[in-house]
């Protein structure tokens, strides 16, 4: 009887599971909905009130302009080829939009729904990663995801305006859930998207290349290191070759690292200086609210939470003032490995959990059904 009590219960919440399947990936698209909404209002607020920072949306705005009108990538801020500061095709992209809409608020609406969308992607990559079998897997991917686009980290971006960064997070995480469900052709052109948005995304496609090759489908999994090819590809012929043709010994962010190699007289470099960069105040509490945010799963994925250590000090190490305290748009490329390992701690919390509810499984029949 107890056994037919428990077969029963069982199908029961399989059944209502199933009817309400909808309500799960419902909730982000929701969340998706009000960030995109929120997001934009007070970006066209602040643009129409011409109270936005010039530097960025107007730089960004005239490349693309440019090039919609067949001018190239030409910056007249820095009086050079955009493409030798950084390189984004991406804009070609948003050229074209703008040829049907010519206006800044083109770059806002791209920008808020590259934001808003982390909600839903994140839903994706964390279902897809979490195990299948548990009936916690879904709530779980939805309280983590949900209220990605409301974090401290993502309104920092936001209110920076536009750059192209601000949907390479989204690109990534679609890319991941693309590889780990077996969508290779889904999964090359988001990481495509993704590397397309600035010579930066390299590492965090080399780093899905990494996640591939031990949570990827079986098609995928085999092919891991292509992706670590793309990454890789792009990074010398992209950043090696085709910048230094445009840049011709022009201006580079490399510049923010002399100090380091004790070229820069305002800042002497020393033992000291490095260790007070490596501790900032400022870029420690972004990073400890981003693993606040999630729970503190990141901490139980010792292992993938390393690889956060490269862009943190590619950051912190940087003299950029917004770079180095881990402000406005250039924290975004640490959200793709805490989320990952957000990911992964959460499956290992529910793999824990769940040999502990097979442990109690056994002991309950042994009860209803002594020998």
């Amino acid at each position: 009887m107890s056994v037919d009590a428990l077969q029963i219960g069982g199908a029961q919440r399989t059944k209502s599971a199933a009817e309400a399947w909808w309500v799960f990936p419902a909730v982000p698209l929701l969340a998706a909905a009000v960030a995109f909404a929120w997001t934009l209002h007070g970006d066209l607020q602040r643009l129409y009130g011409m109270t936005s920072e010039a530097w960025d949306l107007a730089y960004d705005q005239q490349v693309i302009w440019n090039i919609s009108q067949g001018q190239g990538f030409y910056s007249s801020f820095a009086r050079a080829n955009f493409l030798g500061i950084h390189l984004e095709p991406i804009f070609v992209v948003l050229a074209a939009v703008e040829k049907l809409w010519p206006s800044p608020t083109v770059l806002l609406i791209f920008s808020s729904a590259g934001l808003a969308a982390t909600a839903p992607a994140a839903y994706l990559f964390f279902r897809a990663i979490l195990p299948a079998e548990r009936v916690e897997s879904p709530w779980l991917a939805v309280a983590l995801s949900a209220p990605i686009p409301f974090w401290a980290a993502l309104q920092e971006a936001a209110r920076d305006f536009f750059h192209p960064e601000n949907m390479a997070l989204s690109f990534a995480l679609l890319a991941a859930w693309a590889g780990i469900r077996g969508r290779r052709v889904a999964m090359w052109s988001f990481c495509v998207l993704d590397l397309s948005c600035k010579e930066d995304q390299v590492y965090t496609v080399a780093m899905i290349a990494i996640l591939m090759s031990a949570y990827g489908a079986p098609a995928v999994k085999k092919h891991w290191r292509f992706v670590l090819y793309l990454a890789v590809a792009w990074l010398l012929i992209g950043t090696g070759i085709v910048q230094q043709h445009f840049r011709n010994a022009g201006y580079s962010d490399f510049i923010y690292y002399l100090w380091l190699l004790g070229l820069d007289p305002a800042t002497p470099v020393s033992p000291l200086a490095i260790a007070e960069q490596l501790v900032r105040p400022q870029a420690l509490s972004m990073l400890a609210a981003i693993i606040a945010s999630m729970f503190a799963l990141p901490l139980l994925a010792p292992r993938w939470l390393l690889l956060v250590i490269p862009p943190y000090l590619a950051n912190v190490l940087s003299g950029h003032i917004p770079q180095n305290d881990l402000h406005h748009h250039y924290v975004l490329l640490l959200m793709f490995p805490l989320m990952v390992a957000g990911g992964l701690g959460a499956r290992k919390l529910l793999g824990g959990c769940c040999s502990c509810a097979r442990s109690s499984r056994r002991w309950r029949w042994r009860r209803c059904c002594p020998r």
